[in-house]
């Protein structure tokens, strides 16, 4: 099974890159090929990252380094996420793509059979983008959103028909609402992961999610529990862990293990003697 990781230095700048952003992109691939040791990782990303992670001596932790031009009118600084779609769109077989600050604890090729599998269900009712809303009313395609979602930074697609789909029609979303000039990347996660449960539902297609707790958006916090889950939090930490808008807590020192703790940890995980982080910035 291929899986992907994608990052795309949106500002073409060196100060881009921050350690623990990179220590977590580091630990993200080195746990999944030891949990996953037949698998084939591939990196998809832009020059100055491929140049970035070769000082480090990290650059061969993925199996393949996939270099991409980007040719579509999406306005990055608001759909930074554009990249990792289009590459979805690409695939020709059954693959995972992770977030860069994704970890995987254990293995999970049982799980990962004949259903899509995603990171967890949302309740996203007033916080997503909705019908009345007047950029989503001027999109091309006319349906009835629904308000619940999913949380993308794990995906499993076994079939390429439905992954391509999800691609193609995402990246057509982001284009017109780069023409719309909407104001904020609410409509990035419209258009990445509210997109995706609607198709999933309206088709009727079997998934299911790594998390069996819902992610309430408005409460930003964890919910009920439902019946398309494999570990309900926290149990899931034990086996695959997030860390999403977490990251400004480690950045701010504020959690217990302190920011150069949770350093120390990514490090000790990565596990390469070399490791060269002295041209990325600290925070």
């Amino acid at each position: 099974m291929k899986a992907i990781w994608v990052l795309e230095n949106i500002h073409n700048d060196k100060g881009f890159y921050g350690k623990f952003n990179i220590l977590l992109l580091l630990a993200s691939v080195t746990l999944w090929k030891r949990n996953h040791p037949g698998s084939k990782t591939v990196l998809y990303c832009d020059d100055l990252t491929k140049e970035t992670l070769t000082l480090a001596n990290a650059i061969h932790l993925w199996d393949e380094i996939a270099q991409y031009t980007h040719t579509y009118k999406i306005k990055r600084h608001v759909f930074w996420a554009c990249n990792k779609v289009k590459v979805i769109s690409e695939q020709t077989e059954p693959f995972v793509i992770m977030d860069n600050d994704s970890l995987v604890f254990k293995p999970l090729t049982k799980y990962l059979k004949d259903e899509i599998v995603v990171s967890n269900l949302e309740t996203g009712k007033g916080y997503y983008p909705g019908n009345t809303d007047k950029y989503v009313k001027k999109l091309s395609r006319r349906v009835r959103w629904q308000q619940d979602s999913l949380n993308v930074s794990f995906l499993y697609f076994p079939d390429i028909k439905v992954s391509q789909e999800y691609g193609k029609w995402s990246l057509e979303m982001m284009q017109e609402f780069s023409a719309m000039n909407v104001p904020n990347s609410q409509y990035l996660i419209f258009a990445e992961q509210l997109l995706l449960r609607w198709i999933l539902d309206n088709e009727n297609l079997k998934y299911k999610s790594l998390i069996s707790t819902n992610w309430d958006c408005n409460k930003w916090d964890w919910g009920e529990e439902h019946e398309k889950g494999i570990w309900p939090f926290p149990e899931s930490e034990l086996y695959y862990k997030h860390y999403g808008p977490g990251k400004k807590y480690v950045i701010k020192n504020a959690t217990e293990l302190g920011y150069e703790g949770e350093c120390e940890l990514l490090i000790n995980a990565i596990n390469i003697s070399d490791l060269n982080l002295d041209n990325i910035k600290n925070k």
